[in-house]
């Protein structure tokens, strides 16, 4: 069975059903869970002498820090026990970085989700989801929004 669950959230709405199936499968195997949060901040650090940058960064990463403090929260009201990182990316592939994270973790099983953006915007955005199943060799739990 899976011993260390692997979480990358973002700010969308199926992230907190992502969470949820998590949270159930950590409580039904007594696995060790550790979500991660990463914070882009590829676009702002080329300019990072122009005025307002550095308050946009700050911004940014505040917005994410505030989300990784709710999980944290979440997590605690649900009785569960889990490393909850945030991770700022100043231009990897973000599915690197994850992978990379992932592996130091040691961990066995993803749980991530699928967004179904459709096609253009899969094209234009990338797919982190088909990037993480196509370089690693960690199982892959999806979660979608359909019902």
């Amino acid at each position: 069975m899976f011993k260390r669950i692997y979480v990358p959230i973002d700010n969308s709405d199926i992230s907190d059903k992502i969470l949820q199936e998590a949270i159930k499968l950590v409580k039904s195997t007594g696995s060790d869970l550790r979500v991660v949060h990463v914070v882009n901040l590829e676009q702002i650090t080329f300019g990072i002498e122009m005025v307002g940058v550095a308050e946009l960064k700050d911004a940014l990463v505040n917005i994410g820090q505030t989300l990784v403090d709710q999980i944290k929260e979440k997590l605690e009201l649900d009785g569960v026990k889990a490393e909850v990182k945030l991770i700022e990316n100043y231009g990897a592939e973000i599915s690197s970085l994850i992978l990379e994270d992932a592996n130091e973790y040691g961990a066995d099983l993803f749980v991530l989700g699928s967004h179904h953006l459709g096609s253009f915007a899969h094209f234009i955005t990338g797919g982190i989801v088909e990037d993480l199943a196509h370089d690693s060799e960690i199982p892959i739990l999806l979660v979608t929004k359909h019902k």
